[in-house]
């Protein structure tokens, strides 16, 4: 929890990042706090802070300079800080460029030291880069959006020098944007430690008529399996078979008349997807959920809390903007601590943020029954109505300490059309 009397406000000017990219923000093994970021202007940028000392100096790096058209949210950076500690940060332009760029340092936890800013090309316009390290491999791992219709993989074995051809893994349905968040996750094995990509999907709310999440996990080898363990014929690295969907794990299905939006995929175990479900055309009625995976399947929690409204006005079916958005806590309290190498890790938190009748809200609530059910633990942030200002998409480091649990957005949003103008806010305990 965050101790008011405690805390100090930092923020982040005019910084903003996207529902489908990860990671957005990770601790380092030498406990410094990155997040990747773009700007209202178009920027990336890579912010480096201590958490633990507020004496400690702060590093903030521009990567690229491009012009206010990319200052669509879509084009937020994906931020991987590989074993050996170098930093490497990958973004994009939304479904208008044919091409990710990249850059990497060339030193262990210096964002002073990125290289030069290399283009790895596809036939077709890209879109939410999702960049991770698969260290049993030694490889880099990228999952990305191509022309809008298709998910596809690249890897590199050389730290981004040079890159395999594309790998079709996810083909749309009719007419319906797949979106797809995947989440790297350790796990226990024979031989201590091993890595899987955990994954949901679901279609456009309204474009597609499948309204339904599903979820299936890629092992270290590439292999797509169902969250049993069941082998689906897929491999991100063999032939040329695409992902079933009907083979999938189904994780919510809406019933008749509703729809739904997935927000948060926890790169801890047990597997667990949070989600908001509504009846179309009715906003008010949006309501967050958390699903969780255990010996009888998906299993869906009680109502957690109302959403309240969407982001943007005049919008009834949610598919040109997004409630105001969850995420799980995945800290493990003290810098350089990992899950299963040393690092307590609680699962069961979700921060949330959502509309009250007179506030915008930035709230915690925790599980006491193994994801059955939340109650409210804490508000975090309470902005009027009157103001104006709205929260939303609330974020949580990667390996979090516990005086920086979460940050989230404030501002004013106007779609995914750069309209916004927002800060990155967070309330930090600092030791010293």
């Amino acid at each position: 929890m965050i101790s008011a009397e405690k805390s100090k406000e930092v923020r982040i000017k005019r910084a903003n990042t996207d529902w489908w990219i990860n990671e957005k923000s990770i601790v380092g093994m030498n406990g410094l706090t990155y997040i990747a970021y773009m700007t209202d202007m178009g920027e990336i940028h890579v912010k480096e802070f201590d958490a633990k000392c507020s004496n400690s100096i702060s590093r903030d790096v521009c990567l690229c300079r491009m012009n206010r058209n990319y200052a669509d949210e879509h084009n937020a950076p994906s931020m991987c800080i590989l074993e050996n500690g170098k930093i490497m940060v990958a973004y994009t332009g939304h479904a208008v460029t044919g091409g990710i760029r990249y850059r990497i340092t060339e030193k262990p936890y210096d964002i002073m030291s990125f290289g030069e800013e290399r283009i790895l090309t596809y036939d077709g316009s890209v879109t939410y880069a999702q960049l991770f390290e698969n260290t049993q491999k030694h490889e880099l791992w990228l999952f990305t959006r191509v022309n809008s219709t298709t998910w596809q993989f690249r890897f590199s074995a050389d730290e981004g020098i040079t890159w395999s051809s594309e790998r079709i893994f996810l083909n749309s349905d009719a007419g319906g944007l797949f979106y797809f968040e995947v989440r790297k996750q350790l796990v226990p094995s024979s031989e201590g430690t091993d890595e899987q990509w955990f994954f949901s999907l679901y279609g456009h709310p309204r474009v597609s008529a499948d309204h339904t999440i599903r979820s299936g996990i890629f092992t270290s080898d590439g292999e797509l399996v169902n969250p049993d363990g069941e082998k689906l014929g897929v491999n991100l690295y063999k032939g040329k078979n695409t992902i079933n969907l009907e083979k999938l794990s189904v994780v919510y299905s809406s019933p008749e008349n509703t729809t739904v939006r997935l927000l948060a995929v926890s790169p801890t175990l047990p597997l667990r997807v949070g989600l908001c479900a509504f009846v179309l055309g009715k906003p008010d009625t949006a309501v967050y959920y958390s699903a969780s995976y255990g010996k009888t399947g998906w299993q869906l929690s009680e109502a957690i809390a109302s959403a309240g409204a969407f982001l943007a006005e005049n919008q009834i079916d949610g598919s040109e903007t997004y409630v105001p958005g969850m995420a799980y806590y995945y800290g493990v309290g003290e810098a350089g601590f990992y899950p299963l190498h040393g690092g307590c890790i609680d699962t069961n938190r979700i921060y949330l943020a959502r509309q009250s009748k007179d506030s915008w809200l930035l709230e915690s609530y925790v599980s006491h029954d193994s994801g059955h059910s939340y109650s409210l633990e804490q508000t975090i942030r309470k902005i009027p109505l009157s103001d104006c200002t709205k929260i939303w998409r609330p974020i949580v480091p990667l390996h979090a300490q516990d005086n920086l649990p979460v940050y989230w957005h404030e501002g004013i949003y106007s779609a995914h059309t750069g309209g916004w103008h927002c800060d990155t806010v967070m309330l930090v305990e600092f030791d010293c």
